[in-house]
């Protein structure tokens, strides 16, 4: 399989500042962009609930997703429980594709 492309939605858990998960994300995003298989990697907050947040995320291949799980940034930003999934979309790209 070629490229992937992930969209998901995070929520805040409740009772947890919003502004410190935003941190916390940001230093998430900042050492996942430096991955090998890490084509892109952005969070963006929700204007209207900024509890919840939405990840554009692209990737090489469904192996460098997965050793994304391992890498020691991840591991250690799952650890705090600050947010859980609320849904996670594998897309694959139609528009810009070589014929």
């Amino acid at each position: 399989m070629g490229q992937l492309w992930i969209n998901a939605g995070l929520v805040t858990e409740a009772g947890l500042d919003t502004d410190e998960v935003r941190l916390a994300l940001h230093t998430l995003a900042a050492s996942t962009v430096k991955e090998a298989g890490c084509i892109k990697f952005e969070v963006l907050q929700h204007q209207d609930n900024p509890s919840r947040f939405t990840l554009w995320e692209h990737w090489v291949s469904s192996d460098a997703l997965s050793a994304h799980f391992e890498a020691e940034h991840t591991l250690a930003y799952l650890a705090r429980n600050l947010t859980k999934v609320t849904y996670i979309e594998n897309l694959t790209m139609v528009t810009n594709e070589e014929k």
